[in-house]
């Protein structure tokens, strides 16, 4: 629909660049909607008439003031129909345009009352309201408690594989990157590998606890990624994950973090690039805040692949019917939350194959790769949209249960 649209918004210094590529129809025909959003909320809403005559170009200032705000805030242009129509009702939106400006405000943590315990195998952290463990056998965070209750049904850990697309069956993806689905199966933290460094640490700092996790991935040549979370007192964790440059293993399809909640926690709220699903090749969205049942980023394919991530995420709650779960944050994420694995997706030909749902799995990522679609006999995903490992690769986001 945007690509076919036949009015083309731009929004730059306080102006609105518009072109009317109708051919008898001028702008005025329609209502424009100038919004200003911040956070998911509408601050400000001005309807009005705008005069660009058919195949004509015209720069317009906007109708009201850009406010100062301590965050982000998203202008938003809407051309919509001032009455029914045979086909559409007053108020069907024919085009639209988008921009951002400013950044999300940065979080200021509270300090709190927090008590770390270190044991030989194991370190806890205990908050006001939250329990959290550490396990160096087990090589990373096993639990997260709010209320008792642990939000983690397994330890978070890298991921670098997405469920292959028909278009990636076609192109061969498989036959270039197939080393980043075992890396993202069987990564390890015995030794024997890497560079004898310490696969896990523990380090004190201003109001928590920093634990690192060393991981050796099954590749050749052989590759190392390190997952560092940081716990404050007032119970958000941040996430760091990085890896060195490693474009001599093959195409990287995704670069994120997956964490796996049950499946009890089955509806999602986001705020970035929606309602429908998007990916850096496939995103023309408007940024706003969403919600949608887990089940419903399924795509209703044939075959079940990839499907229903999310791109430009600021933040994201998982949630249960009460309420309870977790909220992420972050800069321009990529998300995906389905309820199977990328590997439980590609096992199966046809939905009814599909296991039985147990499970959320929540994959916070630096960026996916696109999906291509030039044709669906082999045409590669463009290189502007593929993730450039050439280069050392660095993901943050912060969590909390909720």
């Amino acid at each position: 629909k945007y690509v076919y649209q036949n009015i083309e918004v731009n929004i730059s210094d306080g102006k609105l660049y518009i072109r009317n590529k109708y051919l008898f129809t001028n702008t005025d025909a329609f209502d424009c909607v100038v919004t200003f959003e911040a956070d998911g909320r509408v601050i400000e809403e001005n309807v009005g008439r705008v005069e660009v005559a058919p195949l004509s170009e015209a720069v317009i200032p906007l109708p009201m003031s850009i406010p100062e705000i301590d965050g982000e805030l998203v202008i938003g242009v809407s051309f919509r129909l001032k009455k029914d129509t045979l086909w559409a009702p007053a108020g069907h939106e024919i085009a639209y345009g988008q921009t951002v400006i400013g950044k999300p405000a940065v979080r200021e943590h509270s300090k709190l009352p927090v008590t770390v315990t270190k044991g030989w195998w194991n370190t806890g952290v205990q908050g006001e309201d939250f329990e959290i463990m550490f396990s160096k056998l087990q090589h990373g965070m096993t639990g997260y408690s709010i209320a008792g209750v642990n939000l983690l049904k397994e330890i978070p850990r890298p991921n670098f594989w997405r469920a292959l697309t028909e278009n990636d069956r076609a192109n061969l993806l498989a036959f270039r990157a197939g080393q980043w689905k075992l890396a993202s199966i069987y990564a390890t933290n015995k030794t024997g590998h890497g560079d004898g460094a310490d696969p896990y640490t523990v380090e004190d700092t201003e109001d928590g606890v920093r634990i690192s996790c060393l991981y050796h991935l099954p590749t050749k040549p052989q590759k190392d990624c390190t997952l560092t979370y940081t716990v404050h007192s007032d119970g958000w964790v941040d996430v760091v994950l990085s890896m060195d440059k490693s474009a001599d293993v093959g195409e990287l399809p995704e670069f994120s973090v997956m964490m796996v909640m049950d499946a009890d926690y089955c509806n999602l709220e986001w705020f970035g690039k929606g309602p429908e699903e998007t990916y850096s090749d496939k995103d023309h969205a408007k940024v706003g805040k969403y919600t949608k049942k887990v089940s419903d980023n399924m795509a209703r394919y044939l075959v079940p692949q990839e499907c229903g991530n999310h791109t430009a995420v600021r933040y994201a709650c998982i949630t249960d019917r009460r309420g309870r779960g977790i909220r992420i944050e972050g800069d321009d994420l990529s998300l995906s939350v389905l309820p199977y694995s990328p590997h439980e997706l590609e096992c199966a030909r046809h939905a009814n194959e599909l296991p039985p749902v147990m499970r959320t799995y929540i994959r916070v990522g630096l960026a996916q790769m696109g999906i291509a679609g030039d044709d669906t006999w082999g045409a590669l995903t463009h290189p502007e949209f593929l993730i450039d490992n050439n280069k050392p690769l660095e993901l943050k986001f912060s969590f909390r249960g909720i």
